[in-house]
């Protein structure tokens, strides 16, 4: 099992203090340490972090990921790339054919285990597997499914179901997911000017795999890619907090 975190968007929000949201601390974390903490209990074997130049030399932003997870691997990010698929790529050196591979965005926040989820996946027997919740926004991607609940087409920025899709994704093997990337370039499909890690999901139904979704009620998903959105996070938390 390997993970890539993707931290090079270029419309990641930075707070009053000018760091990148995801070095928000919220009760005494980072957002990106909570990430972290999320995804050890699925045990990879590395950890890769996809980062802006930028950010790493502003904010030493590599120092706080080698003390979180001191064996991990990081890429820099020296210019601005095509879209979520080539910084992926960026690491294609470190991912291995044959396990399994998460790429997750770092703010976006699941409240169900990651566990449950890998395990969801792994039972039913799934090629990749995404993650869900309810919404018509059309800022994210979206899956639509057959009549057995599995996906079969996905689209960026363009509603064609309910089923909006959180920034994670599943890959039986690596290998799957490098071809179906290399693929999306090839086609030169651009979406906005870029190309989405949704569009890898495309690759995998034309390529007849089984691609699994795991459904979220949307109070089990916070998506932290502003203030605002931050700012009604932390909130949230105070209101449970005040309700005990």
């Amino acid at each position: 099992m390997q993970i890539i975190f993707l931290m090079g968007g270029q419309n990641f929000e930075k707070n009053r203090e000018q760091y990148p949201l995801y070095l928000t601390e919220i009760n005494e974390k980072l957002i990106i340490e909570k990430q972290i903490d999320y995804c050890r209990g699925l045990n990879p074997r590395k950890f890769l972090f996809c980062i802006k130049d930028e950010d790493i030399k502003n904010f030493q932003v590599d120092s706080v990921i080698k003390q979180l997870v001191p064996d991990s691997e990081i890429i820099i990010i020296n210019d601005k790339t095509m879209g979520a698929v080539c910084t992926a790529l960026l690491g294609i050196e470190y991912i291995n054919n044959e396990e399994e591979l998460i790429l997750l965005a770092v703010d976006d926040f699941i409240e169900v285990s990651s566990e449950n989820i890998l395990n969801f996946f792994r039972e039913n027997k799934s090629d990749a597997g995404v993650v869900s919740f309810n919404s018509v926004h059309p800022r994210y991607s979206f899956a639509k499914l057959d009549e057995n609940d599995l996906v079969i087409e996905v689209s960026e920025k363009k509603p064609i179901s309910k089923n909006a899709l959180v920034s994670f994704y599943y890959y039986k093997r690596g290998a799957d997911f490098v071809e179906c990337a290399k693929n999306v370039i090839r086609k030169d499909n651009l979406i906005n000017g870029a190309f989405y890690l949704s569009q890898t999901l495309n690759e995998m139904i034309l390529k007849q795999k089984k691609v699994s979704i795991y459904k979220l009620t949307n109070e089990k998903f916070h998506s932290l890619k502003t203030e605002m959105q931050l700012a009604q996070y932390i909130t949230e938390l105070m209101d449970v907090k005040e309700s005990k």
